[in-house]
C-alpha cells in the first residue's frame, strides 16, 4: 500500500494477488488517500484485447480513468487477467487459455476478492474494446452475482466489425496479418515488451469480431440469448466518430442493437460533435484532455446510477 500523487491529490494505491487455480492474477486498487468509504462504490475495470492496466492507469501523471475516478471518491479496482501485468505466468506459444476462460475463471475470481474487500456494496462495472465484451459475457453466465451491478460502462466496444469501406476492410487484413505473423514467431499476438495475448485468445477473438452469432467458442453458449433473457443493467458506451477500424460508433450501435433492449445511451467522441480531441479506441481512455471531456459526463452517469439505485431502495423500506 502507497500513496502517490495526482494532479493535485493524494491517492492511495494496492496491489492484490489473485488466485485462480494455477494462475496468479493482479488486481490493482486505487482510492482517496482518505481511504474507501462504505458510500464509495467499487468500479471494476477489464481493459481489451493488446491492452493491459496501462490503459485505464497509464504512467502519466496527469492521465488515467482510474485514478480520475478515484479522485471523484470512487473505489477503483483494475483486473489484469492471466498473462498480463502482475499476474503469472506469463504468456507463452505453451499457454493453453482461450476467451472461455477468462469469463468463467479470471473475472469471476476478481469479483470474489472485490467481494471480500467489500462486502455487499454495489459494483459499476467498466471495460475497454474486448474487455466490456468479457464482462458482459461473465454477467451472464454468473447464477448469483457477489453483488448488485448498478451500471455498465462501455469504451470502444465492439462484437463485430461493420466491414462498411474498403479502407477498413484492408486495414482489418493488414492487422489480422500482423497477428499471424506475430503467432509465428513469439507463439502468441503482440511484441515483446508490451501486454499480448495467447494464440487461442487471439484466434477467438477474430472469430467473435466476423460471426453473425456471438457464441462461446467452447461450450457453444449463445451469450446474446443469456443476456436478452437475463437483462442488462445500465449502459453508457463510448465510441469514435468516422469510420474507425477499433470502436467505431457503427460498431457500437451494432453491438447495442445485438444485446436487444436496455437502458442504452451511445454517446460518440470527436471534435465534430463538440470534443477537445478526435480520439481513438486507446486515447479516449489515456489522454490528458479526456479527464476535463468525456470522463465529467462518466461521472455524472454514475453519481446518477447510484442515486437512482439508492432512491429506489429508500421507497422500498
Amino acid at each position: 500500500m502507497s500513496t502517490f500523487a495526482w494532479r493535485n491529490a493524494r491517492l492511495q494505491q494496492t496491489s492484490y494477488t489473485v488466485q485462480c487455480g494455477e494462475y496468479q492474477l493482479g488486481l490493482r486498487r486505487c482510492h482517496a488517500n482518505t481511504g474507501a468509504t462504505p458510500e464509495a462504490p467499487p468500479i471494476l475495470m477489464v481493459a481489451g484485447f493488446n491492452h493491459g492496466s496501462e490503459v485505464f492507469w497509464p504512467q502519466q501523471a496527469e492521465a488515467g480513468l482510474a485514478p480520475y475516478l478515484a479522485d471523484q471518491g470512487f473505489d477503483v479496482f483494475v483486473a489484469e487477467l492471466r498473462g498480463k501485468g502482475a499476474s503469472w505466468p506469463e504468456v507463452s506459444r505453451h499457454s493453453k487459455w482461450g476467451l472461455h476462460e477468462l469469463i468463467t475463471q479470471d473475472i469471476p475470481a476478481h469479483l470474489r476478492k472485490i467481494a471480500k474487500l467489500r462486502p455487499g456494496a454495489p459494483q459499476f462495472w467498466i471495460g475497454h474494446g474486448l474487455g466490456s465484451l468479457l464482462l458482459s459475457a461473465c454477467y451472464s453466465r454468473l447464477d448469483l452475482l457477489p453483488a448488485p451491478v448498478l451500471g455498465f460502462a462501455h469504451f470502444a466496444p465492439q462484437r463485430r466489425c461493420e466491414f462498411s469501406s474498403m479502407l477498413k476492410t484492408l486495414r482489418y487484413m493488414q492487422w489480422q496479418g500482423g497477428l499471424g505473423l506475430c503467432s509465428l514467431l513469439y507463439g502468441r499476438s503482440g511484441l515483446p515488451g508490451k501486454p499480448v495475448e495467447s494464440r487461442d485468445v487471439s484466434h477467438q477473438w477474430q472469430q467473435w469480431l466476423t460471426q453473425p452469432q456471438w457464441l462461446d467458442s467452447t461450450d457453444n453458449t449463445d451469450y446474446v440469448r443469456l443476456l436478452r433473457a437475463r437483462g442488462l443493467p445500465p449502459s453508457l458506451y463510448f465510441a469514435v466518430q468516422g469510420n474507425a477500424l477499433w470502436g467505431g460508433v457503427d460498431d457500437a450501435r451494432l453491438w447495442m442493437k445485438e444485446l436487444g433492449r436496455h437502458d442504452a445511451r451511445l454517446i460518440g467522441l470527436g471534435k465534430a460533435v463538440g470534443n477537445l480531441r478526435n480520439y481513438n479506441a486507446t486515447s479516449m481512455l489515456t489522454h490528458v484532455d479526456a479527464c476535463e471531456d468525456h470522463f465529467v459526463q462518466l461521472h455524472h452517469w454514475l453519481t446518477e446510477q447510484k442515486q437512482a439505485f439508492e432512491g429506489h431502495y429508500s421507497r422500498r423500506a
